[in-house]
């Protein structure tokens, strides 16, 4: 099973570490390469690790989740998006989907739900990897070729 990078974001320092200690990340296929407690600070680790995987909060100071998710999807297509939030309004959602947001999930969110979410998001990275492996793969095959095909 292929390890795949993940930033965990949140303004309570509380939720924050109990994301990061209380989910067996390893197990799960993913490695928490950094935390952040606003979207200023996460965007800093994004552009260090680019990470594969960034769970957000919506609410926080200086830069919302919000913010920070169409950000980076303008500049960082491949980091897939979970954003959660304590406030039930249809047009944060909305604007997560234009956003390429992969999830939107309410608080307060439980172990069992969020494992669940972990293995699917797992296995759509893995998907993605293997389409990436395979079209470089083609793409190396038709560069090696193509001198032949010139002949």
């Amino acid at each position: 099973m292929r390890t795949f990078s993940i930033i965990l974001v949140d303004d309570e320092q509380q939720i924050l570490f109990g994301m990061k200690k209380g989910i067996a990340w390893e197990e799960l296929g993913f490695e928490v390469v950094g935390t952040a407690q606003n979207g200023k600070e996460a965007l800093e680790l994004i552009e260090d690790h680019h990470p594969d995987l960034l769970i957000s909060d919506i609410k926080m100071p200086f830069m919302d989740g919000l913010e920070l998710a169409k950000t980076i999807h303008d500049n960082y297509m491949n980091t897939k998006i979970i954003l959660f939030s304590g406030w039930d309004d249809f047009e944060y959602a909305r604007m997560a989907i234009s956003y390429g947001v992969s999830e939107y999930i309410m608080k307060p969110i439980n172990y069992d739900e969020m494992k669940k979410l972990l293995v699917n998001m797992h296995q759509e990275l893995e998907k993605e990897y293997d389409e990436k492996i395979n079209r470089v793969r083609l793409e190396n095959v038709y560069a090696a070729s193509l001198p032949l095909l010139r002949q």
